[in-house]
């Protein structure tokens, strides 16, 4: 994730060409696949018990890791030895543009202070990007410790590294009273809160969260593909409910479904975090205990 955040400054600083850029992330991707796919390659897991554990990731909000060693599957120790093969996110793309000749290490220390700079990253922040790990990069661009809020966004980017791409990157939210979208896929909870939960974009960014949470490639924005959003959110939503319920928060999900050129009003604020996959940007947005209309 480094790479995109590092890379994309580069890009607008003129440092680096797209084709560069491509190119440098085609090459760390290729050093970073899935714990599981590593695992598997490792003989330290079956194929099969790989595909249970990425199942249960879908019922469970807990990393790979943890699950399999939960289930004995793998120690710890061998958890941590499969983390080390994936490889360091920014030392990956950082040795990727000094071996392309593209940018040379001197020079990389120097666009790397003024990224900090630029962006008012603290030294802590900038760590947590080079460090790749979601847990600590989405605190950078999100307030976690909103109530309700903060945990539903959390564990909603948390669920579109496991189960749409691994490689996206985050924006600052920020908040609004209205928002008028082109295309929006969203649910509703309610009971002990009352939350609104959808993704809102152009066709083509609602499309590379639509194609590959349903395996499939999709053309257009259209009914099937619209489902495959909301059956993500379905998803995400049912692992949020079940952490609420173990706190004796009682919520219940009504079905998600999806609204084209309109705008949405909130009595309090819409909370939106703009999330870029594959360079196109959509937005999650989120509203809690306020009363949502769509017009």
């Amino acid at each position: 994730m480094f790479g995109l955040y590092f890379g994309d400054y580069l890009l607008k600083k003129n440092k680096i060409s797209h084709s560069q850029l491509e190119e440098v992330l085609n090459c760390q991707q290729s050093t970073r696949a899935k714990l599981g796919l590593i695992a598997v390659a490792e003989n330290l897991l079956t194929a099969k018990q790989a595909d249970e554990i990425n199942e249960l990731q879908k019922q469970k909000d807990r990393r790979f890791g943890d699950i399999a060693i939960e289930k004995g599957y793998l120690l710890s120790e061998e958890v941590n030895y499969l983390l080390n093969l994936q490889g360091n996110p920014y030392l990956t793309f950082i040795q990727v543009l000094a071996e392309k000749n593209i940018i040379s290490m001197d020079e990389i220390e120097l666009y790397l202070n003024d990224f900090k700079k630029d962006n008012n990253f603290t030294d802590t922040e900038l760590e947590a990007l080079k460090s790749g790990d979601i847990d600590r990069i989405i605190p950078v661009f999100v307030n976690i410790n909103l109530p309700l809020a903060g945990e539903c966004i959390s564990l909603t980017l948390r669920n579109i590294i496991r189960f749409v791409n691994n490689n996206i990157l985050l924006k600052k939210a920020y908040t609004v009273k209205e928002y008028t979208f082109s295309s929006l896929a969203y649910q509703r909870l309610v009971g002990s809160h009352q939350l609104f939960v959808g993704f809102a974009g152009s066709d083509e960014a609602l499309l590379t969260i639509a194609s590959p949470f349903a395996k499939e490639e999709f053309e257009t924005l259209d009914e099937d593909s619209f489902d495959s959003i909301c059956e993500f959110i379905n998803c995400s939503n049912g692992l949020y409910a079940s952490k609420l319920s173990i706190e004796d928060i009682h919520i219940d999900m009504t079905p998600p479904t999806y609204e084209q050129n309109k705008t949405l009003v909130s009595d309090g604020d819409i909370y939106i975090v703009p999330i870029v996959i594959d360079g196109k940007q959509s937005d999650l947005l989120v509203v809690v205990d306020q009363k949502v209309d769509i017009k």
